[in-house]
Formats: structure tokens, C-alpha cells, sequence
């Protein structure tokens, strides 16, 4: 199996895990409602100052909204590229390289949402990894965050590079 095939494969994966996990999402609203809901009220984390803390509605809901979105964004371009790849699998290697680009997008809208949601904000500004809610969601983002930073990585390389380091 060609490693241009492996890149298509890995994207389709990532890309099929954004809309997954937004399709998830969107149907457990209420579920993750009441859970982004405690995480910013920072719920069992000490040091959390009270003009830290979110308890508006409706700006709960757009704490909420990101992650679907987010996913669904993701998603969505991912596999916009995969397409496009697949399309241009046998063609050289910059042609290539340029069908990747959407899919590089789409990771790193996925990257920046797992960092700026899960870690920036209810890992550091929530203090959530004092709780068992966080400590259950923060490793599953740290996990994701890996996986796909790792993937988008490879599917970056060019074949140029990949040939590179092979010899």
C-alpha cells in the first residue's frame, strides 16, 4: 500500500471522528449542556474566583456551541481533502501536496478546539484537573490532541520528504 494512501486513510479517519463526535454532540445538547455548564462554574475546583465563573445561559450554550461546530468544521474539511486526494493520488507530488490543504485546515481547527476548550480554558482557567469531570475529559483531549497532531503531521510530509528520509 502506498503511503499516499495511508495519508488519504489517516485524513478519513480524522475527518470521520470530527463528524462522529459532532453528531454526538448535537444529539446529547442537554448532557453536554449540563456539563460544560460545570465546568464554567469551575464545579469542584478550588481557587476558581467567582468573577471567573460563567452562569449566563445562553453564553453557556455558546461555550457549548464551539465544540460541535468546531467538530463539524473539522470534519467536513478533512474529508473535502480526502476527496481531493484521493482524486489526485496518482498525479506528482505537488499536485499532491496542494489536494492536502483543506485537510490540514480542518486538523488544526480540530487541534486549536481540543487546546483552546479542554486546555486553555477548563483545564487552566476552570482549574478542571482538580476534578474527576476534568480529569476524565482532559486526558481524552490530550489523547486526541496527540493522535491528530501526530496524523497531520504525516499527512504534511511530501512525498519528496517522506523519500528523503527513507535513503
Amino acid at each position: 500500500m502506498s503511503l499516499r494512501i495511508i495519508k488519504i486513510l489517516m485524513l478519513f479517519m480524522v475527518g470521520l471522528f470530527c463528524l462522529i463526535g459532532a453528531v454526538f454532540n448535537l444529539t446529547s445538547m442537554e448532557a453536554d449542556l449540563a456539563l460544560v455548564s460545570l465546568v464554567v462554574i469551575g464545579d469542584g475546583a478550588t481557587g476558581v474566583a467567582d468573577w471567573q465563573k460563567i452562569e449566563t445561559p445562553w453564553f453557556v450554550t455558546l461555550c457549548w456551541a464551539v465544540i460541535p461546530l468546531s467538530k463539524a468544521l473539522a470534519g467536513l474539511l478533512c474529508l473535502m481533502s480526502v476527496g481531493r486526494m484521493w482524486s489526485l493520488r496518482r498525479s506528482d507530488s505537488s499536485s499532491f501536496q496542494w489536494a492536502k490543504h483543506a485537510g490540514i485546515v480542518g486538523c488544526g481547527v480540530m487541534l486549536a478546539m481540543l487546546f483552546g476548550v479542554f486546555i486553555l480554558i477548563a483545564e487552566t482557567w476552570f482549574q478542571q484537573w482538580q476534578t474527576p469531570l476534568g480529569a476524565g475529559i482532559l486526558g481524552a483531549a490530550q489523547r486526541y490532541i496527540v493522535c491528530i497532531g501526530v496524523i497531520v503531521f504525516f499527512v504534511y510530509l511530501s512525498d519528496d520528504e517522506l523519500a528523503e528520509r527513507g535513503n
